[in-house]
């Protein structure tokens, strides 16, 4: 299913690639400001997979990623703080992977939405390599195609707290964001 987001008008929307989708959902979801958050595959051209044949088959990643759709409010929190929060949420410095996880469907990547998302990206993404003083491989791409994944996907983090993976991987993230695990 292709998921479209209802935004007021003081809210904005950006779909990103943090590698895996439920890290950055539970980050997204405790910073002040994001309203909602929603995990999925997004891509750029071809034909879309539904979600039930990528968790079954996978389907061609140098086309669709695992990312999270966010609406926020940038009176509250400005675009490039979002794109921030992502970048201090993974490392944008290694490709095609995600903690254990490897494989093109968790590359770093910024979809956006309009041309001046994708200037300001540019900006911040200039920023974050100047900061870390080496090269990032995070790509930037316009977003034609979001796939919402299935509910159980959907705020994995609140429903499975006791999950191994939550806790070795998840808490130690929010916990280097200052962010509370509850």
């Amino acid at each position: 299913m292709t998921e479209k987001f209802s935004v007021s008008s003081n809210e904005e929307t950006v779909t990103l690639g943090p590698g895996c989708f439920w890290s950055f959902d539970a980050v997204a979801r405790r910073t002040s400001g994001i309203t909602s958050s929603l995990v999925g595959v997004a891509g750029d051209h071809g034909p879309p997979p539904n979600y039930q044949d990528y968790e079954r088959y996978g389907f061609n990643p140098q086309k669709f990623v695992e990312a999270v759709r966010l609406t926020f409010r940038p009176d509250e929190i400005s675009f490039e703080e979002v794109l921030l929060l992502f970048f201090q949420s993974h490392d944008p410095t290694t490709p095609n992977q995600s903690g254990a996880d490897h494989g093109t469907v968790y590359q770093s990547t910024v979809f956006y939405a309009t041309e001046e998302q994708r200037t300001r990206s540019e900006e911040v993404m200039r920023q974050v390599r100047q900061e870390l003083g080496r090269d990032i491989v995070t790509d930037l791409r316009p977003c034609q195609q979001f796939l919402g994944a299935d509910p159980e996907q959907q705020d994995f983090y609140n429903k499975n707290r006791f999950e191994p993976y939550c806790r070795a991987v998840i808490e130690p993230k929010l916990r280097k964001l200052g962010l509370s695990a509850d």
